[in-house]
């Protein structure tokens, strides 16, 4: 029996590689140009830096077309805390990594072990609101 080979959407990217900060998956493939003088484009530039938006495009898309698909778009602010987010995620692995060692090396119940267990519960407890502030992310 052979194998079932899923079709690919053409209309998908491959793979990420688009500037800026961004969920679509999509490949753009209509093009619509614009010209700005030089105060112009400076001008488009800082309104989209105040906002926050990755990119002047993704800003520019997000004025022209304000209804289609806004819960794909991630600000730069959004981006950095996600990105803060991970690392912190990160090191208190290492963290329960460690106080999960502790107490298999020592197999004793006492008051220090009790006390390493209530962190560890209470570190799990954090990352459970975490994981739920930022479900749906991606």
């Amino acid at each position: 029996m052979e194998p079932i080979k899923k079709e690919k959407d053409p209309t998908l990217k491959k793979r990420a590689g688009q500037a800026g900060v961004e969920a679509n998956k999509k490949i753009r493939t209509k093009r619509f140009e614009i010209r700005f003088t030089p105060e112009e484009w400076i001008a488009l530039q800082d309104r989209a830096a105040e906002v926050g938006a990755s990119s002047t495009a993704i800003f520019a898309r997000a004025v022209l077309l304000p209804a289609h698909d806004q819960s794909n778009q991630e600000t730069k602010a959004e981006h950095k805390l996600r990105v803060q987010l991970l690392a912190s995620l990160g090191k208190i692995g290492s963290n329960i990594n460690q106080i999960a060692r502790s107490l298999n090396r020592l197999k004793v119940w006492n008051e220090s072990t009790e006390g390493m267990f209530k962190e560890l519960t209470k570190i799990q407890e954090g990352v459970r609101t975490i994981a739920e502030l930022f479900k749906g992310k991606k």
